[in-house]
Protein backbone atom coordinates (compact mmCIF):
# COMPACT_ATOMS: atom_id res chain seq x y z
CA UNK A 1 0.00 0.00 0.00
CA UNK A 2 1.35 3.44 -0.85
CA UNK A 3 0.14 6.97 -1.23
CA UNK A 4 1.12 10.48 -2.11
CA UNK A 5 1.20 12.77 0.88
CA UNK A 6 0.57 16.35 -0.30
CA UNK A 7 2.09 17.93 2.80
CA UNK A 8 5.60 16.69 2.18
CA UNK A 9 6.84 17.77 -1.23
CA UNK A 10 4.41 15.35 -2.94
CA UNK A 11 6.77 12.39 -2.80
CA UNK A 12 5.51 8.82 -2.84
CA UNK A 13 5.85 6.90 0.39
CA UNK A 14 4.80 3.48 1.56
CA UNK A 15 2.06 3.88 4.12
CA UNK A 16 1.40 1.70 7.13
CA UNK A 17 -2.12 0.33 7.51
CA UNK A 18 -4.20 2.92 9.32
CA UNK A 19 -5.15 2.38 12.92
CA UNK A 20 -8.44 3.87 14.01
CA UNK A 21 -7.75 6.79 16.29
CA UNK A 22 -10.54 7.66 18.69
CA UNK A 23 -9.11 10.58 20.66
CA UNK A 24 -8.05 14.10 19.72
CA UNK A 25 -5.66 16.50 21.37
CA UNK A 26 -5.68 20.19 20.52
CA UNK A 27 -2.72 22.46 21.19
CA UNK A 28 -2.44 26.23 21.25
CA UNK A 29 0.75 27.34 19.52
CA UNK A 30 2.39 30.55 18.47
CA UNK A 31 2.77 31.07 14.74
CA UNK A 32 6.52 30.57 15.10
CA UNK A 33 6.08 27.26 16.95
CA UNK A 34 3.66 25.98 14.30
CA UNK A 35 5.99 26.92 11.44
CA UNK A 36 9.00 25.38 13.19
CA UNK A 37 7.17 22.11 13.87
CA UNK A 38 5.83 21.95 10.32
CA UNK A 39 9.31 22.49 8.93
CA UNK A 40 10.78 19.76 11.15
CA UNK A 41 8.01 17.37 10.11
CA UNK A 42 8.55 18.13 6.43
CA UNK A 43 12.29 17.52 6.76
CA UNK A 44 11.47 14.05 8.14
CA UNK A 45 8.90 13.38 5.43
CA UNK A 46 6.12 13.23 8.01
CA UNK A 47 2.84 14.99 8.59
CA UNK A 48 2.74 17.35 11.54
CA UNK A 49 0.59 14.83 13.41
CA UNK A 50 3.05 11.99 12.77
CA UNK A 51 6.01 14.12 13.83
CA UNK A 52 4.31 15.44 16.98
CA UNK A 53 3.02 12.02 18.00
CA UNK A 54 6.46 10.43 17.60
CA UNK A 55 8.07 13.13 19.74
CA UNK A 56 5.33 12.95 22.39
CA UNK A 57 5.70 9.14 22.53
CA UNK A 58 9.48 9.41 23.04
CA UNK A 59 9.22 12.19 25.62
CA UNK A 60 6.46 10.53 27.63
CA UNK A 61 8.34 7.21 27.75
CA UNK A 62 11.50 9.02 28.93
CA UNK A 63 9.63 11.06 31.56
CA UNK A 64 7.84 7.98 32.91
CA UNK A 65 11.10 6.01 33.07
CA UNK A 66 12.87 8.86 34.88
CA UNK A 67 10.05 9.23 37.40
CA UNK A 68 9.73 5.51 38.12
CA UNK A 69 13.39 4.50 38.29
CA UNK A 70 15.53 4.85 41.40
CA UNK A 71 19.25 5.31 40.94
CA UNK A 72 21.70 4.51 43.72
CA UNK A 73 25.37 5.20 44.11
CA UNK A 74 27.55 2.10 44.54
CA UNK A 75 27.66 2.75 48.31
CA UNK A 76 23.91 3.29 48.42
CA UNK A 77 23.32 0.05 46.53
CA UNK A 78 25.55 -1.85 48.95
CA UNK A 79 23.65 -0.38 51.91
CA UNK A 80 20.33 -1.31 50.27
CA UNK A 81 21.48 -4.91 49.72
CA UNK A 82 22.67 -5.08 53.33
CA UNK A 83 19.25 -3.99 54.58
CA UNK A 84 17.55 -6.61 52.40
CA UNK A 85 19.82 -9.32 53.80
CA UNK A 86 19.45 -8.26 57.44
CA UNK A 87 16.67 -9.64 59.68
CA UNK A 88 13.33 -7.85 59.57
CA UNK A 89 12.77 -5.35 62.41
CA UNK A 90 10.43 -6.57 65.16
CA UNK A 91 7.93 -3.77 64.47
CA UNK A 92 7.63 -4.86 60.83
CA UNK A 93 7.11 -8.49 61.88
CA UNK A 94 4.35 -7.42 64.29
CA UNK A 95 2.67 -5.40 61.57
CA UNK A 96 2.71 -8.35 59.17
CA UNK A 97 1.29 -10.65 61.85
CA UNK A 98 -1.79 -8.42 62.32
CA UNK A 99 -5.00 -9.23 60.49
CA UNK A 100 -5.51 -6.99 57.45
CA UNK A 101 -8.32 -4.43 57.75
CA UNK A 102 -9.97 -5.72 54.56
CA UNK A 103 -10.23 -9.29 55.86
Amino acid sequence: MYGIIPYNCAKEVFAMPTIEKQRRMDLRLTERQRLTYERAAALRGQTLTQWATAHLDESSARDIAEASTTYLSPDGFDAFCEMLDSPMPQAAKALLDRKAVWE
